[in-house]
C-alpha cells in the first residue's frame, strides 16, 4: 500500500522520536526503521506502526547477539515473546509511539510559537 501523506508525516515523526524500545532501556533517541503490526500475519497498516532501530526490529547486531541482548534489550526478531514481556504488547507500543508523536509535534509548535513571538517582540 502507497503511503498516504499522513503516513508520511508519521515516519518523518519516527525520525525525531527514535526507536521506542531504546527510550525505554533510556539509551536516547536512536535511528529507527518502521515496524508494521501484524494481526493473524497481516500488516495493519502504516498508522499501526512502531519506529525500532535495526537491533530492536531486524536483530541486525554489532557483534554477538549475546551482547547486544545485554546492553540493549532482547530483539523482536530473535524472541518476541521477551521483547514483548519488557517492553510491552503491541497495543502498549503502538499506544506509547503515538503519545511520544503528539508530544513530539506540540513542542515542534510551541517552538514554533516562541520564535514567532520573539521574531514579533524584536520587531
Amino acid at each position: 500500500m502507497t503511503p498516504t501523506k499522513a503516513d508520511l508525516a508519521r515516519f518523518d515523526a519516527f525520525r525525531r522520536i527514535g526507536c521506542v524500545a531504546c527510550r525505554k532501556e533510556d539509551l536516547g533517541i536512536t535511528p529507527a526503521d518502521v515496524h508494521h503490526l501484524l494481526s493473524g500475519g497481516r500488516r495493519l497498516g502504516h498508522q499501526h506502526s512502531i519506529p525500532l532501530c535495526p537491533w530492536h526490529h531486524r536483530g541486525a547486531a554489532i557483534g554477538s547477539r549475546r551482547d547486544m541482548a545485554a546492553n540493549y534489550g532482547p530483539s523482536l526478531a530473535h524472541g518476541s515473546k521477551a521483547f514483548r514481556a519488557r517492553y510491552g504488547s503491541d497495543e502498549h507500543l503502538l499506544e506509547y509511539t503515538n503519545d511520544l508523536i503528539s508530544r513530539s509535534m506540540l513542542g515542534a509548535s510551541t517552538a514554533a510559537r516562541l520564535l514567532t513571538e520573539n521574531d514579533n517582540a524584536r520587531s
